[in-house]
């Protein structure tokens, strides 16, 4: 406790200017799903679109002090240079609107943003270096090339798609082991690795046959299979979180009812539609043919084989489950047929219903907006349409807006274009992530310099958004920053080194790491969705917790011990220490506060204090 001690009394007389993880917990964004089942909660309406927007705004605000941009004043340029569409859309925008935009992010702060972005790290210092000295004018298109070719960018998207689809290794309702949860995620990295177009990967993953130990798609179906409730109520959930995770559209409500007297005040899209035609949307799942038996090597874990028929069929014959009970319309059949939600299609002679499904979802435009809407909000903090699960697709078009209602999306032209960009460029997520960072809207500074900020010029995007790092990318970052790895060792996929890299979040298994990873919100992929919301506990760990006061030690090759075997220099440690943990390069004043630090007594004890102090400042856990 002394040494913890010791170092909370630099935090608070050295980086005051900073401040705390603490400082920002009111004010962090809140990205957590609304709870599937509840009908009473808006996701798609004003409120909670402005709610989010208004907490973003204060976080901006908040972390603006301690962005390095803030000890300059700079007035931005009246007239920017598009990169792509993207910029003709922001920019064209905001100054039709009479909207002043920040100025463009330093080149500390950009590669340090863009290389969290798409690969959940902070840039190493040789690459910074290197980076700060290029003067070549594409040198930004060259580091995110460079990013999109990395194997942490692998990492990163493997961890949003396994977010996506909810990958664990155990459910409520279900095992998947870890045979089937490391062949899923074997499945999905390898997709991300090898550049497969995104929708021949959603294809893969809704047709799946075969068994889960060894056919990684087959455990999207058994990650929501029900088996002590009717097969009705699996093919019901496979057919709104396809919905929601593909489509944008929170179908569950009209599971149990229909919309009409239920919905108008949550998605006015949903309010016409029939609990008729959501059956038939899930009949596509309903011939299929699942066999489980015991692994004959004995590791008491259960195989899931999966295959398609021709006899299954959604029957209206329930009354007991999760949904209401099931009843055919009076003089209809007491079977749904097979329809596609948004289209009414129906599967072509020769293809299986799950085949079809995929097929159908895939070429659809709502998929590709859907998914354009989810990565955007990956990059620039908020999406076009908030939440992205939430489409409202009555409130899309200005050109078909009810009476009296309010347009959805932030920029309905932006999410077309690039929708159709994503389409036309083969549903690639690389090209995709390569055009929105290289545009010169995502390289705006998170300082907005033109004058007193509008919480109301949030969905403009005039500024960069600052939000917490993931909890994997927290972890990663005190390890490279601190030049001591971390080490995980997963059953079946051996060791790694990047929390990244971590297939589900049940892992790592009783490991001292599990208590950051935890707290920094990663949630479970089930019951805890994941959060960027900061909170006091996540202070105190980055203050008390072994695996950060161990690492800025002048021990284990760290970055404190190799510096302080090649200098001794108060100005040059200051400077490394910077540059390693912020990514960027001290001000005049904060040169000189950390000299005199390291000049006031034991310099081994200074530079270790110094590096905990950085790990602690805001700007460290946010990009």
């Amino acid at each position: 406790m002394g040494y913890t001690r010791r170092f909370t009394a630099v935090i608070l007389s050295l980086l005051a200017m900073g401040g705390g993880i603490g400082a920002a917990s009111l004010a962090s964004e809140r990205v957590a799903a609304a709870p599937h089942a509840e009908c009473t909660f808006n996701p798609g309406g004003s409120q909670s679109a402005l709610e989010f927007a208004r907490r973003l705004s204060a976080t901006a605000e908040v972390l603006a002090p301690s962005v390095p941009g803030r000890r300059r004043s700079v007035v931005p340029p009246r007239q920017i240079v598009s990169k792509n569409f993207i910029d003709d859309e922001i920019f064209g925008r905001m100054a039709k609107d009479g909207i002043a935009w920040t100025v463009a992010a330093s080149d500390e702060e950009f590669l340090r943003r863009v290389t969290l972005d798409l690969t959940g790290q902070i840039p190493d210092v040789t690459t910074l270096r290197s980076f700060l000295a290029d003067a070549s004018p594409d040198k930004r298109d060259r580091a995110v090339d460079r990013l999109l070719a990395s194997e942490e960018f692998v990492d990163r998207w493997t961890l949003w798609f396994g977010d996506l689809v909810q990958l664990v290794k155990v459910t409520p309702n279900t095992r998947i082991d870890i045979k089937g949860r490391n062949a899923y995620y074997t499945f999905i990295r390898d997709s991300i690795r090898t550049g497969k177009p995104y929708d021949q990967m959603v294809r893969e993953v809704l047709a799946g046959n075969g068994s889960h130990f060894t056919v990684g798609p087959v455990s999207y179906w058994v990650r929501l299979v029900e088996f002590n409730f009717p097969i009705q109520d699996t093919y019901d959930n496979l057919g709104a979180f396809s919905a929601q995770q593909f489509l944008g559209l929170p179908l569950n409500c009209l599971s149990c009812h229909d919309g009409f007297h239920h919905l108008e005040q949550v998605n006015l899209g949903l309010a016409t539609r029939k609990r008729t035609e959501f059956w038939q949307n899930a009949a596509f799942f309903a011939q299929v043919t699942v066999t489980n038996q015991s692994d004959p090597a004995g590791t008491f874990q259960y195989e899931y084989v999966l295959a398609d028929n021709t006899t299954g069929a959604y029957r209206l014959n329930t009354v007991s489950g999760n949904k209401t009970p099931r009843r055919p319309v009076e003089g209809q059949p007491p079977i749904a047929e097979p329809a596609f939600f948004l289209s009414g299609e129906t599967p072509r002679a020769g293809e299986t219903r799950r085949q079809a499904y995929g097929r159908i979802l895939t070429a659809h435009p709502q998929f590709a907006r859907a998914t354009v809407n989810r990565l955007w909000k990956e990059l620039f903090g908020m999406a076009i349409v908030e939440p992205p699960e939430s489409f409202d697709l009555s409130r899309q078009d200005r050109t078909t807006l009810p009476t009296g209602a309010t347009l959805q999306p932030a920029n309905p032209e932006l999410l077309k274009k690039l929708a159709d960009h994503f389409a036309a460029n083969g549903y690639s997520l690389r090209e995709t992530l390569k055009t929105m960072v290289s545009s010169n809207a995502y390289q705006l500074a998170a300082e907005y310099t033109p004058g007193g900020w509008k919480e109301s010029w949030t969905a403009y995007f005039p500024r960069h958004y600052p939000r917490r790092l993931l909890s994997e990318s927290v972890l990663d970052a005190v390890s490279r920053a601190t030049g001591v790895p971390v080490s995980f060792t997963v059953a079946g996929l051996g060791t790694l080194d990047r929390a990244m890299a971590l297939p589900d979040p049940i892992e790592p298994v009783n490991s001292p790491y599990k208590a950051i990873l935890v707290a920094f919100g990663r949630g479970d992929r089930d019951a805890v969705v994941r959060s960027r919301d900061a909170s006091i506990v996540q202070a105190l760990l980055m203050l008390n917790d072994p695996a950060i006061t161990s690492r800025v030690k002048a021990a284990n090759n760290s970055t404190v011990e190799r510096l302080l075997r090649s200098t001794t220099d108060p100005a040059v440690i200051a400077d490394e220490l910077y540059l390693a943990t912020l990514s960027r390069h001290p001000t005049n004043a904060e040169r000189q506060a950390a000299i005199g630090l390291l000049k006031s007594g034991d310099l081994t004890a200074k530079t270790e204090d110094l590096q905990f102090a950085l790990l602690n400042r805001l700007e460290f856990l946010f990009n």
